[in-house]
């Protein structure tokens, strides 16, 4: 749904209402936003989600990114529901937009698997690697990011932003931090690096998160990040030895 200038919406307190009679109705609740997403699916072919702390006002762009997050400023977008309404979960009127991507397709895109070279990309950008900002690899590395219409990437949480910290640190070596990182894999994510790319894509619904769904994908992002945790440990107990550490690679 694009914010169009002149148009009405319901207010948040009356979404608010509406949503959570819906999902706690004793009789027949009724999961209004699982509903939307069947719906989007059955109508569009490429859908993503983006995660709002509120409404999404005027046009997708880029002036509203920070620059210290994954792969830098842009506009970023997940591959399900569940990722995108897990970053926004705790802002009261937060919602999920569904989003057409269809018009990406042939867009310069530059893609990351969970690899020293993902890892390398996002402690730059998260500032773990200042030391290291004029190795030749570092320098390659943006380039192809900020050459690119589109960067697709793992997601990362803050368990596996401290594993990179750890890395970045000299602590765990790439093998370690690597095989952690495998291990709390949560899904990609679509990131707009550029104008043309923020163009091509168009909001077509808007999932409004309620109290009572708000305190539910809370409670199973917390099982998760535990099971997570603890994969994470093990792996870098695991991988004790193997590989090379920060100053290998980069000094």
């Amino acid at each position: 749904m694009r914010i169009v200038k002149g148009e009405t919406y319901p207010s948040d307190l009356f979404l608010s209402s509406f949503y959570s009679f819906a999902y706690q109705n004793s009789i027949h609740p009724l999961r209004l936003n699982e509903l939307k997403i069947q719906f989007a699916l059955d109508q569009y072919d490429k859908i993503l989600f983006h995660g709002a702390k509120s409404a999404i006002e005027g046009d997708i762009d880029l002036i509203h990114s920070r620059k210290d997050i994954d792969v830098g400023v842009g506009f970023y977008m997940g591959e399900s529901y569940e990722q995108a309404s897990s970053y926004v979960f705790p802002y009261r009127h937060s919602s999920v937009y569904l989003l057409d991507t269809r018009e990406l397709a042939g867009l310069r895109t530059k893609e990351f698997s969970v690899s020293l070279e993902w890892m390398l990309a996002v402690s730059h950008y998260r500032g773990y690697l200042q030391p290291y900002g004029q190795s030749p690899l570092i320098r390659e590395l943006i380039a192809e990011v900020e050459g690119a219409d589109v960067v697709i990437a793992p997601i990362a949480d803050n368990d596996m932003y401290e594993t990179m910290s750890r890395f970045a640190r000299g602590e765990i070596t790439d093998a370690q931090a690597t095989s952690a990182l495998s291990a709390s894999h949560l899904g990609k994510q679509h990131v707009l690096k550029s104008e043309l790319a923020c163009r091509s894509v168009h909001p077509v619904e808007r999932l409004y998160l309620c109290a009572p769904e708000r305190q539910q994908i809370e409670a199973k992002r917390r099982e998760a990040a535990q099971v997570a945790l603890d994969k994470a440990t093990l792996a870098i107990q695991t991988f004790r030895r193997q590989g090379k550490y920060i100053e290998e690679i980069l000094g």
